[in-house]
């Protein structure tokens, strides 16, 4: 229903959160008129390098600032976090991870938040809550298209241009349900023999 109003009204954005609001979805319109989806690593990538690179330009970067994600997060974000000198962290998947960093800013007085983000559609700009944040980072996406489009560019260029710099980068995500009593023994069995044979080498 977004999407054909979209069509309809020719939008440049489709944006929808979850009920809750920390997640947000996101298309864009390129400027043949198609409509593309963005990952919730596209989105976090985009907003990531727009923050940073926008906090920059009007008031420069903490030297002890750091871009925080999630251990299934994509690699883009090392790279972007390499443009601006800024630091990494990678944490467990689990958007609390990300706010306990900000907590251990906030206590120890070393370090400085500039962006977090996991793949699942969430980001938290700002240090103001523990968890994504789709209304904040909605207005974000909406000033971030506003400011390139004054540049003449949609929000998909933006990432085009971004893949361009920072390198292509390719996420899929692959879900495997198993069943009943039989999936919770196989599940079991698998995690059993992860734990006591990990794999010394993959490929």
């Amino acid at each position: 229903l977004g999407l054909a109003l979209a069509k309809e009204i020719d939008a440049d954005l489709v944006l929808a959160t979850d009920p809750d609001a920390d997640r947000l979805g996101v298309r864009v319109k390129d400027k043949d008129g198609v409509y593309h989806t963005l990952t919730g690593n596209m989105s976090g990538c985009l907003l990531a390098d727009y923050e940073i690179g926008q906090r920059k330009a009007l008031k420069g970067l903490p030297d002890d600032g750091y871009l925080i994600k999630t251990i299934v997060t994509s690699n883009m974000a090392d790279a972007i976090a390499k443009e601006y000198n800024a630091g990494l962290i990678e944490v467990l998947t689990g958007f609390k991870y990300i706010g306990q960093q900000i907590l251990g800013f906030e206590t120890t007085g070393k370090g400085n938040y500039l962006f977090g983000f996991e793949e699942s559609y969430g980001c938290l700009i700002g240090t103001h809550a523990r968890d994504k944040d789709a209304i904040v980072a909605t207005m974000a996406l909406c000033e971030a298209a506003a400011y390139y489009k004054t540049q003449g560019k949609t929000l998909w260029d933006a990432m085009v241009d971004m893949y361009e710099k920072y390198g292509y980068y390719k996420d899929d995500i692959q879900s495997i349900t198993l069943k009943g009593i039989e999936g919770l023994q196989k599940i079991q069995e698998i995690l059993e023999t992860l734990r006591k044979n990990p794999p010394t080498e993959f490929g």
